[in-house]
């Protein structure tokens, strides 16, 4: 119920004097709307007695003018504070995406993939948008209301000290029930947030596991599973329903009990105070208690934002990493064969810096799968290791640590003497790129895949490095469906291999990368790859059967790991 997280944030994305400026009218509003409605009350109360009364010396000019000046501030005030606080809105969300995303690439590799499945997109948007809108959401209502309470507090207690002591008694009953009703509505909210995800879960896991159900005829228990978990989600969105209709109720009958105490106290005290007034009075507690009645929304809405700040932790960081700007284009290449290493040095085929150091891996002590040896050994310079085993010993286990993407429970992978899973994601995609065996592919053409790691490549570079991997007839507009799912197993492979050959990475991890090729395009793939990154260390995990696609000149590796052995130098 504090923005202990929520509020440090959004203070680096929005000024004390932004913030302020939405709080000013927002208060004034208030109290214009609840002076409105005492002052209102009042007038009209006073204008059945006078006229009861015959009395004609009584002017009805100045509260009829109060009414309509009170009328015309509050929509005036409340208006500029949407404005402002809008702006507000709009100028921290920009703000805080901007600096969020540069602190992404502040991330380990771990933390990274962790936030795979949409979250980190979630986390710029949704997110950011509920922190964002802390000032125009909690904070000016919140305000607003307690400074409105407190202002009605004391006009009653300025009028009849009683009266004033025993509606405090009532505003501290209401602010313990909205509280109360907060804690419970939460906790039902969260029991709905889990059975959210669990459907979820079991919605994604069902639809991309159709086929396979419908072949084993399983549909129908698959049916019976989705009912179960929409039905537990309902039963946890009602249960928070009712919990919040609950507080809302306690509230109203407190304000009804505030209200009720004002009357009967204000008339039956000696001296009894005029009608007009106890009406007035009546109506001024009413609108201090409609505000305090969205307490329990504002908790909540206080409460969501906190929880969205932790989630961003992670991407706040204090400190700043420069934009690093693409290097401009300078010319196009020429032939397949001289493709990447010709474009590389136009400075077309990456946005890596240039006079950028090159930088390696150091392997000390790491566990190999399945193995009691260990892997020591230096990624740098160009050079090929080959990690070969049966199917299922580990190959994949080995690179993922290597990229630093899984933890080791021994040993050490070093890049500039940090643990490779402690450095920045940024810092070791500059060194590090890894194609695993299903590497992602965007639902977008083939030239928007390769430009994810080259944006600034163009076209005859792009081409070039298809000739590299094979696959030289595929257009380069040609929309490769979601996941890739329009091209074959094999030319995904290449295609996701293709563009990590645009980066020149200093170290190439390459997970099977000929599974599913014929054997004249897997050997002259392999054979391709050394020659167009000279620079580069490769790592190729392969399959037993196909280390004998390695038995070229231009493809012989420099050391061995056959998982369940110690490494092998040649």
């Amino acid at each position: 119920m504090r923005p202990g997280r929520a509020w440090p944030l959004l203070r680096t994305a929005a000024s004390r004097r932004a913030l302020l400026a939405g709080l000013l009218p927002a208060v004034a509003g208030e109290l214009a709307g609840a002076a409105l409605l005492g002052v209102s009350g009042w007038f009209l109360t006073t204008c059945a007695v006078v006229t009861l009364q015959a009395n004609t010396t009584w002017s009805w000019m100045y509260p009829s003018g109060a009414v309509r000046a009170l009328a015309l501030g509050r929509t005036g005030l409340r208006y500029l504070e949407r404005l402002v606080n809008h702006r507000v809105l709009l100028s921290a969300q920009v703000a805080l995406r901007a600096r969020l995303a540069r602190g992404a690439a502040r991330l380990t590799p771990r933390e990274l993939r962790a936030q795979g499945d949409g979250a980190l997109l979630t986390r710029l948007t949704t997110d950011v948008e509920t922190v964002a809108g802390l000032p125009g959401a909690v904070c000016a209502p919140l305000v607003a209301a307690v400074t409105t309470a407190g202002v009605v507090e004391i006009l009653l207690l300025w009028a009849m000290p009683v009266l004033g002591a025993a509606e405090l008694v009532v505003w501290a009953a209401g602010v313990g029930c909205a509280r109360r009703a907060h804690r419970r509505a939460r906790a039902r909210l969260a029991d709905a947030a889990e059975a959210r995800a669990a459907l979820r879960t079991v919605l994604l896991g069902s639809r991309a596991a159709f086929s396979e159900l419908r072949c084993l005829d399983a549909v129908p228990q698959a049916r019976r599973t989705v009912t179960e978990a929409v039905a537990a989600v309902e039963d946890a969105e009602w249960a928070a329903a009712r919990a919040e209709r609950l507080g809302r109720l306690a509230l109203r009958l407190l304000a009804a009990l505030g209200q009720a105490s004002v009357l009967l106290i204000a008339l039956t005290t000696t001296p009894a105070q005029p009608v007009a007034v106890v009406v007035g009075e009546v109506l001024l507690l009413a609108a201090g208690w409609d505000l305090l009645e969205r307490l329990p929304r504002l908790l909540q809405h206080l409460t969501r934002a906190d929880d969205a700040a932790a989630r961003l932790a992670p991407l706040a960081r204090e400190s700043e990493i420069p934009e690093i700007p693409d290097e401009p284009e300078k010319g196009e290449g020429e032939s397949a064969d001289r493709s990447v290493a010709s474009v590389a040095a136009r400075g077309e085929a990456s946005d890596r810096s240039p006079d950028r150091p090159v930088r390696g891996l150091e392997a000390v002590g790491l566990p190999l799968p399945g193995s009691c040896g260990t892997l020591t050994t230096t990624l740098s310079g160009p050079g090929l290791l080959l990690v070969t085993g049966a199917n299922g010993s580990g190959k994949s286990t080995l690179l993922g640590r290597l990229a630093g993407r899984l933890p080791a429970a021994a040993g050490a992978v070093l890049l500039d003497g940090t643990p490779v899973h402690e450095a920045p994601a940024r810092t070791v995609a500059e060194t590090v790129t890894l194609v695993e065996a299903d590497d992602w592919l965007a639902d977008d053409t083939v030239a928007a895949n390769l430009r994810q790691a080259a944006p600034s490549a163009g076209t005859d570079a792009l081409q070039a490095v298809l000739d590299v991997v094979g696959l030289s007839a595929l257009p380069l507009d040609a929309s490769v469906g979601p996941v890739g799912r329009r091209l074959s197993q094999g030319q995904r492979r290449r295609l996701a291999i293709a563009r990590a050959v645009l980066r020149r990475p200093p170290v190439l991890l390459l997970d099977e990368p000929v599974a599913g090729l014929d054997r004249p395009t897997a050997e002259a793939l392999l054979a391709a790859l050394p020659r167009v990154l000279p620079d580069t260390f490769l790592v190729i995990a392969l399959q037993d059967q196909d280390v004998g696609l390695l038995d070229t000149p231009d493809a012989a590796p420099t050391a061995v790991v056959r998982l369940g052995q110690v490494l092998e130098p040649r």
